[in-house]
């Protein structure tokens, strides 16, 4: 698993912007691979590989898999000799080499695809979304282009080689075509959140954004009439948003803004009320009378999802519904803590509590059974306006909520939901800071790929998916473009009476037990149950389910003695009671 380092800060100019924007990996032929996919590459530094920020830096050719030589397949199921690990026993000249990662550093790899002759690399990951690449031993040898795709879009084109000759195109755009224009995913404002409950975003006054992106031009001619359309679907396929800004002068290699800063924009976004369920945003871009040449960027998308209790940045799973971890990180000089945390900062917070976290976790050398995530809510009262204020820090944070999940089983990569002891109501215009931690230097927490938030975070300048690394805060955890996928989960004070008595009668039969025992509780569905002894060790910690108010549970690994047994509920409320076993 690659370690990113924390980013200690953030600090983007319109020309990183503009370079990156230009970058591409695209399918060329044949039709069924056209696309422009996402990628990371290997930028020099730790790599000897060209510059791809260079406008004409690139290279197009026709792909082929790697072979090595070595028998077997790997947990993916596929050879172990297309890992490239040993030299190569097949002739690449001329060629793209098509990697797959699982063992060995990925610069020995480009390595010994480069010796065999190929003029470029691909590495397909074996997960969803692509991460970035340490060169290695081997890095500052490789002197051809190396870039990443993810499993889906390596899957795509592996098919099509099967039958098909399969060229792509990868590097800088920039002056390839006369009329070409395009937008980046780092340069257009999406929404503030990827989640929010209902009951926070009642009208337009309690939820909405600004909307706006960078228009580009990397084309050798000059755009006289450019247009830019923001449109949103909403959860009924209905479009609830769809405006555009049109006669936008564009001169080669240069770009344009399109924000409320700027004196053409787009309206903000607001309904009157918010139907729960999936929207999306989708920007477009197109030329007047033109045919785009390279329109593989002329579209960007994403959504946000209006849902009855989930609170996060991260954007939901359209099945589940539940945070989409498709990255697992942990910072790469982490000797102890290591957290991921969701700033809560809302006009109306009085209306809910938190009463715990979604989260996934990864562990690639053992078992996540009985792993241990500790969990803890503070209110962030540092006083600052924004991240550019000189009061800003994680100077002043108080604890007002905690508890344990341990995995009850290895939960590789999965979404699960831990509570926090007792549920807490929280105050209006106050920031929280809800995190997730783990001291485990093998566990790394889910993150998620595929939102952007780059141009939100300069535009609004207000922190959201923080990290922790042995007592230090990062504001922007591991980048803007990589949200962590932790959500709180946010309750109705109103219908859980939170500021008033939150506990509830519960009592366990029989008591003294031996095996087993059944607990009684005044509530229904699914709850948390920590069980410690005297000495405060948590000896059980699982979900069961209550039905009728009742749950039996196996005591029968525990120890002669008394034991504390800590039930929460998923509506915040809680129950304690004792129970001793024979």
């Amino acid at each position: 698993m690659y370690m990113k380092k924390l980013l200690l800060s953030l600090s983007v100019v319109a020309s990183a912007y503009w370079s990156s924007a230009q970058v591409i990996v695209a399918g060329v032929s044949p039709t069924s691979i056209v696309a422009n996919y996402p990628f990371t590459w290997a930028e020099p530094g730790a790599w000897g590989t060209p510059d791809f920020n260079i406008p004409g830096t690139f290279v197009q050719d026709t792909l082929m898999l790697v072979d090595d030589g070595s028998s077997g397949t790997n947990p993916q199921g596929h050879p172990i000799a297309q890992e490239g690990c040993n030299p190569l026993i097949n002739n690449l000249t001329g060629k793209i080499a098509v990697i797959y990662r699982n063992t060995c550093e990925f610069g020995k790899k480009a390595f010994n695809a480069q010796e065999a002759g190929a003029v470029g690399v691909i590495i397909i990951n074996r997960d969803p979304d692509v991460i970035p690449m340490g060169g290695g031993a081997d890095g500052p040898n490789v002197t051809i282009p190396v870039v990443m795709l993810g499993n889906a879009e390596g899957a795509l084109l592996v098919e099509a080689m099967q039958t098909e000759s399969v060229v792509v195109f990868m590097g800088n755009k920039t002056g390839l075509f006369a009329n070409d224009i395009g937008l980046s995913r780092n340069a257009a404002l999406i929404p503030k959140l990827g989640a929010i409950p209902s009951i926070l975003a009642q009208s337009g006054s309690e939820f909405n954004f600004d909307l706006g992106a960078r228009v580009y031009n990397p084309g050798s001619s000059a755009q006289t009439n450019v247009s830019i359309n923001a449109k949103i679907v909403g959860p009924s396929s209905n479009v609830v948003y769809d405006n555009t800004v049109s006669g936008l002068n564009i001169a080669a290699n240069d770009s344009v803004d399109v924000d409320p800063t700027q004196a053409v924009n787009l309206p903000q976004f607001s309904l009157a009320t918010y139907p729960a369920g999936r929207y999306t945003l989708t920007y477009t871009v197109s030329l007047d009378g033109l045919t785009d040449e390279y329109d593989g960027d002329n579209s960007i998308s994403t959504t946000f999802t209006i849902n009855e209790n989930i609170y996060g940045y991260a954007q939901l799973d359209a099945t589940t519904n539940l945070p989409n971890p498709t990255l697992f990180y942990r910072p790469s000089d982490n000797n102890n803590t290591f957290s991921i945390c969701t700033v809560i900062d809302n006009p109306n917070a009085s209306r809910v509590g938190a009463a715990g976290v979604y989260f996934a976790a990864s562990n690639t050398t053992a078992s996540l059974a009985g792993e241990e995530i500790a969990l803890y809510l503070y209110k962030w009262e540092d006083a600052f306006t924004d991240l550019n204020d000189a009061a800003f820090g994680f100077n002043s944070l108080t604890e007002i909520a905690s508890g344990f999940y341990y995995f009850p089983t290895d939960l590789q990569s999965e979404t699960v939901y831990a509570q926090y002891n007792t549920a807490v109501a929280l105050e209006n215009n106050q920031r929280y800071l809800a995190c997730a931690q783990t001291s485990n230097v093998e566990v790394f927490l889910g993150h998620e790929g595929s939102t952007n938030y780059t141009w939100n975070f300069d535009y609004y300048a207000q922190p959201m998916s923080p990290g922790e690394s042995d007592g230090t805060y990062f504001a922007t955890g591991f980048g803007a473009d990589i949200p962590n996928a932790l959500a709180v989960k946010l309750i109705d004070v109103a219908t859980i009476g939170l500021g008033e008595n939150s506990s509830v009668e519960g009592n366990a039969y029989p008591n003294p037990a031996t095996d087993a025992v059944t607990i009684s509780i005044d509530g229904e569905g699914v709850a948390n149950l920590t069980v410690t002894d005297i000495a405060g060790k948590v000896v059980i910690s699982n979900l069961v389910t209550l039905n009728a108010g009742n749950a039996n549970v196996n005591i029968a690994s525990l120890n002669a003695g008394i034991y504390v047994f800590n039930v929460a509920l998923e509506n915040g409320k809680t129950s304690q009671f004792k129970v001793t076993k024979r």
